[in-house]
């Protein structure tokens, strides 16, 4: 079975609707649109009998009412709020007299109830403190009413501030399950950002599950690596009261092993190197190592194989001959709580515990995911194909040629679309899905050739290939000879650790400085790297791809696994703050790409975050934990806004830099406050599970009102000032911002190039127009079944208004196609059930000219009577 159908579907509602529904008895919209992925909490969910999922019969997935995922994205309006909105409805001389007295009825309601408790306003905060101290029921509409509590935030959603509420029946044995069954009690005071973060690593998607023994567990201390450099800190300055960057010679610190893990090959299939693993607060990338053959091949002379002891970090045995992982604390973060305990030696308690928790479960380890090779092709050479981001190529001195030359393939490739007929078939296949027309065209055009040279289809094309020319402005271009891949940190160190054989300031490194060793590469080529986040110039790495025979040997790698080294090397400030939990870093093997990047390399200083770390206590009860979540959903609403903002500062710092007049200070002052950007994008990004003594909102006002940003201003046609401060050209397409193409104007920085170059494509060859109903075949329109067709169109058009209003009513992509999916299948489902005859596929083709949804119509008729459809057109 596809994982898609293992998934449950569940309610996603906003917490205002809830409100409303139980106090202003106002009905509320069951829509499925959230998701319980498969996962180790659905398995465990599932075990349960209060756990209860059914089906419908227009859908294959399978459904549930027992969790609820709930947004807190909008307030609940007072009774004196929405007097007035309804006022202005009134009003409204464009309001039909009949609305009119229904909004009055309204209104005299709300005039009469005011005073009541339930049409006092709540703002977002105070809502998500209401639901979580209190719960909340749903009455259906046979008046059964459910009880439902807080439970856990939803792993997809952990930074946005939504949050899953249980059915009350379910709470105890599954908050009780996530939270490993240990003694936490109500109001102890915890790490509880980290609690929350954790305890929702069972809720990851994944794709499979394995059995690891426990006992076969090798787990070692981590290893760090301190070294001082020359590095921007940014902390607070304490004369400003604000963060600033500062040159200064600091400590840096990597831990070596972060995330990372090694698991015996055993577990692997040929081709694959890493499975990215989930249990009870345990999360960790596990690669492909040959463990066993690593220690035969070191064990002491004088000692059998089958009688080598290892110690582990709590001085525990284990034969040699048993280690199938080998881990250490970071990605097991049962240990972070390990105070739940009494007497001594709590963490080694806790590992006991944790080894016989998973033991008693079948030792089931979910895995999420592996490497992953680029989906985005290959160009004429054979050379694999991957795409950049705006941040990346707006951080790195272009100019224009520059761009003009990283953009050839892209121009090449839209110039075939636009001209070269079977290239765009073959485009449109590979981009198909259930919810586009692509197939449906695609299969015209293999039965008549002609089809592309409808207007319809033409109209299709033009709309395709505009979106992909959007595409790259965005900065998604696409460059040879490089991919992304998982980083995993210092294997050998790692593997020669396990038997206590590395000392981190003196033994002899496999990979040293900036090597690093990726199959995908050839020997002693330099390559540059990206990783996301990225902001700045100091983030762009330049790497010396080094083979490595001891890695070959003891190392199964793909071509999207990368060996990096932290020892004395900064590569994880670098890379914004980097682990080897499956993060990747983007690398190109690119002489063009190389030589601008030289400029980058060592000649911007790394940033480092000093910002103190909140010491606020939380106690393990609901009111702490929606204090939690508040500061979390305000964090997340800036994590675009500081990304942009940063990129606002380095293309202001690109275009100043272009002038002759421009001080050093001038543009020292805005690479600091990029600098900001960098550190603030990274603290926003790890608020799910650590805070920070800093305002975001006041930081990034901070750098917002600095004159240097705001001395480029918007003119109007004539040139009059209008006193807008104006954004770069390419802000139109990554803003979030609607009125945002008022305020932008042309920077001399490497994304607004983007813009102007691919701004000047040339035009598509002409084509000829060819009649829609020319290429039908002829049949008699009056033995159509006219019933069956008006019933078609009906049907076409309720479902083309649904998914309008799954376009305004859900802002989470996954949400909307979940929505728009459902929609599609519904109609599908009775469209399949009829059976539509020659003369009446004619009679509604002939006269599809004439209506608003051709090619809606068209993909709904090919989807359900695709036979009847094909043989309709003259096959040639």
């Amino acid at each position: 079975m596809a994982t898609q159908n293992k998934n449950v579907y569940i309610l996603s509602l906003e917490g205002n609707e809830i409100y409303s529904h139980m106090h202003r008895e106002k009905e509320i919209d069951l829509t499925y649109k959230g998701m319980i992925p498969f996962s180790l909490e659905l398995i465990k969910l599932k075990q349960q009998k209060e756990f209860s999922t059914f089906k419908v019969k227009t859908s294959e997935k399978n459904f549930s009412n027992d969790i609820i995922n709930v947004k807190f994205k909008q307030s609940v309006k007072s009774g004196e709020f929405l007097i007035k909105q309804l006022t202005k409805k009134i009003n409204d001389e464009n309001t039909s007299e009949n609305y009119k007295q229904k909004l009055n009825e309204f209104k005299n309601v709300l005039l009469n109830e005011k005073p009541l408790e339930k049409w006092q306003g709540l703002s977002n905060d105070k809502l998500r403190e209401y639901l979580y101290l209190n719960g909340f029921t749903i009455t259906d509409d046979k008046g059964i009413q459910t009880k439902y509590v807080v439970y856990k935030r939803s792993s997809s959603k952990s930074r946005t501030g939504q949050c899953l509420f249980i059915k009350e029946s379910l709470h105890e044995e599954m908050i009780n399950w996530s939270r490993m069954y240990l003694p936490f009690t109500e109001n102890m005071e915890i790490d509880y950002a980290s609690l929350l973060a954790y305890e929702s690593l069972v809720l990851s998607s994944i794709e499979d599950t394995i059995e690891i023994n426990p006992k076969h567990i090798l787990i070692v201390d981590d290893v760090e690596s301190k070294f001082d450099q020359i590095c921007n800190v940014v902390k607070k300055d304490e004369k400003k009261k604000c963060l600033d960057s500062f040159k200064e010679n600091v400590e840096v610190v990597n831990s070596l092993f972060d995330g990372e893990s090694l698991l015996d090959s055993k577990y692997f299939d040929d081709g694959q190197s890493m499975k990215l693993l989930r249990n009870h607060m345990f999360k960790s990338a596990a690669f492909n190592t040959n463990i066993q053959k690593f220690l035969k091949d070191n064990c002491p002379v004088d000692t059998p194989y089958d009688e080598w002891e290892l110690a582990d970090m709590f001085n525990y045995p284990i034969l040699a001959k048993d280690v199938e992982l080998i881990i250490t604390p970071s990605s097991l973060k049962a240990l972070r709580f390990s105070q739940v305990f009494e007497g001594e030696h709590k963490e080694k308690q806790m590992w006991n515990y944790w080894q016989g928790l998973v033991d008693k479960e079948g030792n089931h380890f979910g895995v999420c995911k592996s490497e992953k090779k680029s989906k985005r092709g290959i160009d004429a050479e054979g050379n694999v194909l991957q795409q950049t981001s705006y941040q990346m190529l707006n951080s790195i001195p272009m100019e224009k040629e520059d761009i003009a030359q990283l953009v050839t393939f892209e121009k090449d490739y839209i110039e075939k679309l636009k001209n070269n007929d079977e290239f765009f078939i073959r485009y449109i296949i590979d981009n198909a899905n259930d919810m586009n027309s692509n197939l449906m065209f695609a299969d015209l055009y293999k039965w008549n050739k002609e089809i592309v040279n409808i207007r319809v289809f033409r109209d299709f094309r033009k709309s395709e290939i505009n979106k992909y020319v959007t595409h790259v402005k965005k900065g998604k271009v696409r460059l040879s000879k490089g991919d992304y891949c998982v980083m995993l940190g210092n294997p050998m160190e790692f593997l020669y650790h396990a038997i206590g054989q590395f000392d981190v300031e003196k033994s002899k490194l496999a990979l040293k400085d900036n090597e690093v060793y990726s199959p995908l590469f050839a020997d002693k080529v330099v390559l540059t790297g990206f990783r996301n986040p990225h902001t700045s110039p100091s983030n762009v790495l330049k790497a010396k791809n080094t083979y490595n025979k001891d890695i070959a040997t003891y190392f199964n790698l793909s071509d999207n696994i990368v060996c990096v080294n932290a020892v004395r090397f900064a590569i994880q400030d670098i890379l914004s703050g980097c682990d080897y939990d499956s993060d990747s870093v983007l690398l190109f093997d690119s002489e063009h790409l190389r030589k601008i990047s030289e400029n980058c390399y060592g000649k911007f200083h790394v940033c480092v975050n000093k910002v103190e770390s909140q010491k606020k206590p939380y106690m393990l009860n609901n009111l702490d934990m929606s204090n939690i979540d508040n500061q979390l959903a305000a964090s997340q609403d800036y994590i675009g806004t500081v990304v942009n903002l940063g990129q606002l500062c380095m293309s202001r710092y690109w275009d100043l830099k272009e002038k002759d007049n421009v001080s050093k200070k001038i543009l020292d002052s805005l690479m600091r406050k990029t600098d900001v950007m960098t550190v603030l994008s990274g603290i926003a990004i790890d608020m799910s599970k650590k805070f920070f003594e800093i305002d975001i909102e006041k930081e990034i006002k901070n750098v917002e009102e600095d004159l240097i940003l705001r001395n480029k201003k918007v003119v109007d046609k004539k040139g009059n000032d209008k006193n807008i401060p104006a954004k770069p050209m390419f802000f139109k397409y990554v803003s979030q911002n609607k009125n945002i193409k008022n305020k932008v104007v042309a920077y001399n920085c490497p994304m607004d190039y983007l813009y102007e170059e691919m701004s000047n494509l040339p035009y598509a060859d002409h084509h000829e127009d060819v009649e829609f109903t020319s290429l039908l075949v002829k049949r008699d329109k009056r033995k159509g079944n006219r019933k069956q067709k008006k019933k078609i169109l009906n049907y076409v058009e309720n479902m083309n208004t649904k998914i309008n209003k799954a376009f305004d009513k859900f802002e989470d992509g996954k949400e909307r196609n979940n929505a728009i999916e459902d929609v599609i299948k519904y109609y599908d489902f009775y469209m399949q059930k009829l059976e539509v005859k020659p003369d009446t596929m004619f009679s509604i083709l002939d006269d599809m000219r004439l209506g608003k949804l051709p090619v809606k119509l068209l993909n709904v008729l090919y989807q359900t009577q695709k036979q009847a459809f094909l043989n309709a057109f003259k096959q040639g």
